[in-house]
């Protein structure tokens, strides 16, 4: 029998949002650092419509119930929480 797995936990929408668009944030900061590019993501995050960010939370949300679905099938496995952490 396989070992267990704690699932990872999911991405929360502006994660998702941010890894959509890196590569554009990159070029528009006009370095790779990540200070300048995390910190014009910020604000185009905050900067950004409800409707725009509606698909990403959306799917953060989906992501989330799947990620708590699996966390609950890992417990009743057998499975303890936080245990991939603590080593």
């Amino acid at each position: 029998m396989a070992a267990l797995e704690e699932p990872k936990r999911p991405q929360n929408p502006y994660w998702l949002w941010l890894s959509d668009n890196r590569e554009q944030l990159t070029k528009e900061s006009g370095s790779g650092g990540v200070g300048a590019v995390g910190k014009l993501a910020g604000q185009k995050w905050k900067a950004m419509s409800d409707v725009a960010k509606k698909p990403y939370e959306t799917k953060g949300a989906d992501m989330s119930k799947e990620y708590a679905q699996k966390m609950a099938d890992f417990v009743a496995a057998g499975g303890v929480k936080g245990k991939r952490r603590a080593q």
